[in-house]
């Protein structure tokens, strides 16, 4: 019996180090290493035709900053948390606050009636489902949910100190891409995922997706309220939805899902939906 209690003793001392170990790892990684990641990181965005002065005026700017605990964000969001089974849909929906989204959301409908129904005009997509997303991603473009990360130092920490190296290529290329199209300062707060405005949008999407209320490319400004419905407008229509597929809940649930891959996700985001429309 000594020997067993000796045998899990010893293994939970050994799952402890390791996790300090990991834990401590990225902290710890030499300048040198670093150096060495950055200079590859230039390379790589330079052979997909970002500029190299470029990139190193935005990592000589007084703005930027390393993240070395950015492996922990995603592994602990509450997303992933459930969609792996460690947590349940209730604890999810808790979470978020649904039913307080779905009370907020009603009066977020009527300050932004003309904006909403001008855009769910266009291809017929509920302007609840839209609004739904807005809720879900800021509570309503809430000044407390802008983000408080700079979109450039998480993709560049991404690079860095996670296993997410292409992904911060690809959203380093169209963050330079969408601040040439829109003649804006790459340096916008988001999330530790690199997603920025009340919509949520990384530099990819930006580019993709969004789009200025009333179409014009040098106006378009990922915190504002109005191009963030019509963007999610376009994002929704151009993932399958359109007045003909609206009503099909399988329709709504893949283009919600290509929004974000998270099964509590999509599911929250239609739940409120459901609650705005009745």
């Amino acid at each position: 019996m000594k020997i067993k209690h000796s045998l899990i003793a010893f293994a939970l001392i050994f799952i402890f180090l390791g996790c300090a170990s990991n834990n401590m790892n990225a902290k710890n990684i030499p300048d040198s290493v670093i150096n060495a990641r950055l200079k590859e990181l230039k390379q790589n965005l330079i052979a997909k035709g970002v500029p190299g002065p470029w990139f190193d005026d935005q990592t000589d700017s007084f703005s930027f900053h390393l993240h070395s605990n950015m492996n922990q964000y995603f592994q602990k969001s509450a997303e992933k948390q459930t969609d792996s089974a460690q947590k349940d849909l209730s604890w999810y929906f808790a979470l978020v606050g649904v039913d307080a989204k779905i009370r907020k959301g009603k009066s977020f409908i009527d300050d932004y009636e003309d904006v909403l129904n001008r855009a769910e005009s266009k291809h017929g997509i509920h302007k609840e489902l839209i609004a739904a997303i807005i809720g879900i991603e800021t509570n309503y473009a809430d000044s407390r949910y802008r983000g408080k990360f700079y979109v450039f130092n998480s993709l560049v920490s991404q690079y860095i100190f996670t296993g997410r190296k292409d992904f911060a290529v690809r959203e380093l290329t169209s963050l330079y891409r969408f601040s040439k199209k829109t003649d804006q300062s790459p340096w916008f707060k988001g999330s530790y995922a690199g997603a920025a405005g009340w919509g949520q949008f990384i530099p990819s999407a930006l580019l993709s997706y969004y789009v200025d209320e009333h179409g014009k490319n040098d106006d378009i400004d990922p915190f504002s309220v109005e191009d963030t419905i019509f963007s999610i407008e376009n994002y929704l229509h151009k993932n399958g939805l359109s007045k003909g597929t609206i009503g099909n809940p399988g329709s709504r649930y893949s283009a919600v899902h290509a929004y974000n891959p998270s099964d509590a996700y999509v599911k929250a985001v239609l739940y409120i939906y459901k609650g705005l429309k009745n």
